[in-house]
């Protein structure tokens, strides 16, 4: 047999089974084919010294191209379907955060997993807005803990988008969002289940999670410090009189306080076990009256003027006594003229497929706000209104 004159590369082989027969340069058969390289040193010492027939070389970059190119076709296709409906990336981003979440130590590379999550809400905030607050609406949640992460930080995606933060701080701020409660998840699916207060030792793990978070995101090899810090400070209040430290308003970082904010209008907004969720504008009207904590008054205008009192995903009553969901909301100065799509006939009957009114025009103008249990749709009806 003549010698091999073909050096084995790096990406030919992993660490497992061995593809083909590898040879010495002398033309010795170095390793069989079936045997395995178990280590990375293995690998090493085989991608430095060994070669191959032409043959088998030749049936390896076919295969690594074949590979690549199904890979790279999978990717385009989940992109484009991805791009085609947010309803639906949601839905798979709330698995993963889930998982994420609950079972965080399972996770070998943690953070680069939090910040595709991240990633992906920015993508969505750019290219779906509507869409991505309809689905914070709309999804149904997996478990409350983990779901109302994600709402939070794709509402922050929204604003990060309005305010115009650089790219690095609008990710930092989604990573420390997403992660805020990592250390009472179930915690919080918990009180989302009961009736009753919080018990004395349900309240200390509470007022204890912001720090440790922390301790855990260090723990998973998280070491940018202003993540540690939005985390520790998020449930800092501008009256003084909020957890861990007590912070003074003008001790706690903004972008805390941004994360507390939309914290609070997502929970308010989010309909629990025991009680439904808060309408939009009423939700935002707590807010505005500081109903629960002191605000920064730009911010709750920004949430008002981004999110709106009937943003995408709500439903509205027309005065023609049609039900309609909220498809997409108005341009700039065109009041409270969304475009809506009526589910359910003035007689309460429900249209066979949404059908597109315009709320400009005095016959399908807004007479007010409809919760999701009043409309009596499901999710899954709408869906196509955002693909």
């Amino acid at each position: 047999m003549s010698k091999p004159a073909n050096p084995l590369t790096a990406n030919m082989i992993n660490i497992g089974k061995i593809p083909a027969d590898v040879f010495a340069k002398n033309g010795m058969l170095f390793i069989k084919q079936g045997h395995y390289v178990l280590t990375q040193e293995q690998k090493q010492r085989l991608v430095e010294h060994g070669h191959l027939t032409s043959h088998d070389r030749a049936a390896l970059v076919e295969k690594e191209l074949r590979e690549r190119r199904e890979k790279q076709e999978q990717e385009r296709r989940e992109q484009a379907n991805r791009n085609s409906n947010p309803i639906l990336e949601m839905d798979r981003l709330s698995h993963k955060v889930s998982g994420l979440l609950n079972r965080f130590f399972e996770f070998r590379h943690f953070e680069l997993e939090i910040s595709h999550v991240a990633d992906s809400l920015i993508r969505l905030a750019q290219q779906h807005p509507d869409g991505l607050i309809a689905a914070c609406l709309l999804a149904p949640a997996r478990d409350y803990g983990s779901t109302h992460s994600l709402h939070t930080a794709a509402v922050l995606a929204i604003l990060g988008k309005r305010l115009n933060l650089p790219r690095a701080e609008h990710h930092v701020l989604l990573c420390a969002a997403l992660t805020m409660n990592i250390s009472a998840t179930m915690l919080h699916t918990e009180l989302d289940r009961q009736q009753e207060p919080m018990n004395e030792e349900q309240r200390s793990e509470m007022y204890a999670h912001p720090l440790l978070t922390s301790a855990i995101l260090r723990d998973l090899k998280v070491e940018d410090e202003r993540w540690h810090l939005l985390v520790q400070q998020h449930h800092e209040d501008w009256n003084g009189g909020g957890y861990p430290y007590g912070l003074s308003k003008e001790q706690i970082d903004p972008g805390a306080h941004l994360i507390h904010l939309t914290d609070v209008l997502t929970a308010l907004m989010t309909t629990h076990a025991h009680r439904p969720g808060h309408l939009p504008s009423v939700a935002l009207g707590k807010l505005y009256r500081g109903d629960f904590s002191a605000f920064d008054s730009r911010f709750v205008a920004l949430l008002i003027k981004e999110i709106g009192i009937y943003p995408p995903g709500s439903f509205v009553r027309l005065v023609n006594g049609e039900i309609a969901v909220v498809v997409q909301r108005p341009p700039e100065g065109r009041g409270n003229t969304p475009r809506v799509a009526a589910v359910r006939a003035g007689s309460g009957d429900m249209y066979g497929e949404p059908l597109p009114r315009n709320t400009a025009l005095s016959e399908y103008a807004i007479s007010g706000p409809v919760s999701q249990k009043e409309a009596g749709i499901r999710p899954a009806f709408l869906v196509k209104l955002w693909g």
